[in-house]
């Protein structure tokens, strides 16, 4: 069956007046407004309040599953088009406010500090034109828009680009005639060219008709071509750029618990080498399957065959170490007397000298002595103890008493049995508080840090510790928070950073303080604050 679709349109002179007062009142109410709103800044807050409020009310009228009731409603061309409209215009106004984004951000990166007086050295902040890029202005909106740094670094680089070599299709954004996405692309295409070769692009592809209605890859094609056209060595040095970023290996979790995958992407060549030699080795590895492989019952596949492959040509004549850190949950001094004090005020009749089960070591035994015959190799009970012999060279054992860590806590002897006895003879252990589980414990005179102390900062923190900073701890610089000798080598005045954002800090673009259990209270140049937290064993599980 056909369906028509009826437009209303006024039947009068009159009636069509009485329609347009009224658009023609909204729009001067509209317009009142805006003159109302000082900054960009207020004009954007009320845009969001009146973009949640468009979603509640297309959320209070959705239709929603009611059990197993089957629930539908009628509706006619008016919602039909409606709910289109509403598509449309959020999709718009989602391009509109990257365009804004781009704007901002371009000008923020203008703004710089400039020597007012070299006498004194007293600096101010300036705006210099767009084009010009602060140190670390990619790293405080890293923080301020919760971006990755590298996320944050390549937006602000492309909305330079942007506003500076595209400027006239940024205006047709802005205006509604073609998505960001379009300009964003072209400007990454234009990033080696000159002024005149990206104006003659911007303007050949504004003339162009259909240019609105272009895939990604036919934009990307046409800018590329045009600047290879018109400037071949910009296109060359594009392409270099390119290759370069994408150029590396990365290890990801996989969605399969227990499984992770590893990516390598490169020069075409380099990589049909590398796969060559893992196909032939995965051939060699299934005609003659080493000692020792454990196939199960079926047979392994192709790609199993790849990996084990891959994995003998890589470890070949490596010398891979694994450092295992067992963290062991501990309860602190405080929270144990704590615990004590409560038993004894709720139980009247609790035997003082009976064995507490809290954790703590049983009255009249030393918190650190042995149970055990050989008190020779009794453990020491100080924070830089690394390990824990089972046996001497005589091979008399022992067993591991109640382990008290001075200004920590207790660990029961079960435990250091159990991971004695797992474990072998050496083994490091993390001290992680039983309440937030974040590691917590060691101090040097020294400028620079134990290597007890760096693998402590490391294992607490995890990454860098700047907002948003994903940067694995064990390539980070341990940085002091107050700058020694003001500060104490300890691991109270320690924390990881990346050398980005350690530079940021040394640099005093950058302030922060950290409390004794490791949190982390960052404050911006603009006087924004941002708080981390060092890793917890909670968070995993």
């Amino acid at each position: 069956m056909a369906i028509s679709y009826e437009f209303y349109e006024p039947e009068s002179p009159v009636e069509f007046v009485l329609l347009q007062s009224l658009s023609d009142q909204k729009q001067r109410l509209l317009n009142q407004l805006l003159n109302a709103l000082g900054s960009p800044a207020e004009v954007l807050t009320f845009a969001n309040r009146m973009s949640r409020e468009a979603f509640y009310r297309l959320d209070a009228h959705a239709v929603r599953n009611a059990g197993s009731i089957s629930t539908a409603r009628p509706v006619d061309v008016d919602d039909h088009r409606m709910l289109e409209k509403a598509v449309t215009g959020s999709t718009q106004l989602a391009s509109i406010s990257q365009a804004v984004q781009a704007m901002a951000m371009a000008r923020y990166a203008a703004i710089d500090e400039e020597l007012v007086d070299s006498d004194t050295g007293v600096t101010a902040k300036v705006e210099h034109p767009l084009g010009h890029q602060a140190l670390f202005a990619d790293t405080d909106l890293a923080a301020a828009c919760q971006m990755a740094p590298r996320t944050a670094s390549s937006k602000m680089s492309n909305s330079i680009d942007t506003c500076t070599k595209t400027p006239g299709l940024l205006a047709a954004t802005v205006e509604g005639s073609i998505p960001y996405w379009k300009v964003s692309l072209v400007a990454s295409e234009l990033v080696n060219a000159s002024p005149e070769t990206s104006r003659r692009v911007e303007q050949h592809l504004l003339d162009t008709k259909g240019f609105n209605t272009w895939g990604y890859l036919k934009v990307k094609t046409a800018a590329r071509a045009l600047v290879t056209q018109w400037e071949e060595e910009a296109a060359k040095k594009t392409r270099q750029k390119e290759a370069k970023e994408a150029t590396g290996v990365w290890v990801r979790p996989s969605d399969i618990p227990g499984m992770a995958e590893l990516c390598a992407v490169g020069p075409a060549d380099q990589i049909a080498r590398i796969y060559g030699a893992v196909d032939q080795l995965a051939d060699q590895r299934a005609k003659n399957p080493p000692e020792g492989d454990e196939t199960g019952e079926s047979k392994p596949t192709l790609g199993q065959l790849r990996l084990g492959a891959l994995h003998d040509l890589v470890t070949a004549g490596a010398d891979v170490t694994y450092q295992v850190v067992i963290q062991v949950p501990v309860v602190r001094e405080e929270q144990a007397a704590t615990a004590a004090t409560k038993r004894a005020t709720d139980d009247p009749e609790h035997e003082p000298d009976a064995s507490p089960d809290d954790g703590s070591p049983p009255p009249g035994q030393s918190a650190s002595s042995p149970r055990g015959p050989d008190t020779a190799h009794e453990p020491t009970d100080a924070p830089d103890s690394e390990s824990c012999s089972t046996s001497g060279e005589s091979g008399t054992s022992y067993s591991t008493g109640w382990a008290r860590i001075a200004g920590i806590g207790f660990i029961p002897p079960k435990v250091l049995d159990a991971l004695i006895e797992q474990f072998g003879c050496r083994l490091t252990r993390a001290l992680v508080d039983a309440d937030t589980g974040v590691t917590g414990e060691t101090s040097t005179t020294a400028y620079e840090p134990t290597s007890r102390m760096r693998e402590f900062v490391q294992q607490r923190d995890q990454t860098c510790r700047f907002p948003m900073c994903t940067r694995t701890a064990t390539r980070c610089d341990i940085d002091h928070v107050i700058e020694w000798p003001q500060g104490p080598t300890a691991v109270q005045n320690l924390a990881a950073l990346c050398r980005h954002h350690h530079d940021a800090k040394t640099k005093e673009h950058w302030d922060y303080e950290m409390s004794d259990d490791g949190v982390c209270t960052w404050t911006s140049r603009t006087g924004r604050t941002y708080v981390t937290y060092p890793d917890s064993v909670h968070d995993a599980s």
